[in-house]
């Protein structure tokens, strides 16, 4: 095999995120993100942490719709690793919690084209054990109402909410 997928073969795709989350130079919520996020399936992780991104900035920008995305996100079955981020983040800054999520969302996307990229190839890549070990909901689900209230740290963002 020659071309540029020939560095893919057996990359391991955890490897920036442990980086991070091993670097204490980072902010420590970013780094427990990039620790919530090793091993996590490379589309699944980007994806949910895109999808919850975009319902916190959506927050930040008034936007009514996103209050009822959050509410899906955090009550829905098999979601518990964007469940997990968000309790990493809630109760914190507002636009420390959008720039902490924007980042890791940028590093999933990488993390994802290199993993597409290598599927096409056919080399390969190392991936950490996935931490959830099943699809089905551990514990209680809980219900959340899509008229919940923000705590004031979002008043200046969500004004209109």
């Amino acid at each position: 095999m020659t071309g540029i997928a020939n560095w893919t073969r057996d990359l391991d795709l955890d490897l920036g995120l442990a980086e991070i989350r091993d670097c204490f130079d980072e902010h420590w919520t970013l780094r427990a993100l990039a620790g919530a996020s090793v091993g996590v399936d490379p589309e699944d992780a980007f994806s949910g942490a895109s999808e919850l991104s975009e319902a916190v900035n959506g927050l930040m920008a008034g936007f009514a719709q996103a209050k009822p995305a959050l509410a899906t996100i955090l009550g829905g079955r098999g979601n518990d690793y964007q469940r997990c981020l968000w309790y990493i983040l809630a109760g914190r800054d507002p636009l420390g919690t959008a720039v902490d999520l924007g980042r890791l969302v940028e590093m999933l996307e990488r993390r994802c084209a290199l993993a597409r990229e290598a599927a096409v190839a056919g080399t390969g890549v190392a991936v950490a054990q996935d931490p959830y070990v099943t699809d089905e909901v551990d514990g209680p689900l809980g219900v959340f109402s899509a008229d919940f209230t923000l705590g004031r740290q979002w008043r200046p963002f969500a004004h209109s909410l």
